[in-house]
């Protein structure tokens, strides 16, 4: 994958995949804030890489857009690495809405 369509894939996945993304609609949108509570295990509304992979696979298990790519072919970290912009080991909701 060219590195073009690797940055447009998480562009994707981040507007599509985690649903905080204006295009969604209210069902994929209430599904990825769902999923993002549960994945959230510490309850501090971040996600640790760990709660990530969780966020990720609940929303594939969901079929939210690119997530069972991602989970399928266990792109995490680069997910993760791509989403956490101010590189400090977690993600925000923030970020996940913010990331273009």
């Amino acid at each position: 994958m060219s590195l073009f369509k690797s940055t447009a894939f998480f562009v994707s996945l981040a507007f599509v995949s985690f649903t905080f993304a204006q295009t969604a609609n209210a069902d994929e949108q209430a599904a990825g804030k769902e999923n993002y509570m549960q994945a959230d295990a510490n309850n501090d509304g971040l996600l640790t890489y760990d709660e990530f992979v969780t966020f990720i696979d609940l929303n594939a298990a969901d079929g939210l857009g690119n997530a069972s790519m991602v989970a399928s072919r266990n792109m995490y970290s680069r997910g993760f690495n791509r989403v956490d912009a101010n590189k400090d080991g977690v993600v925000s909701p923030d970020e996940l809405q913010t990331i273009q």
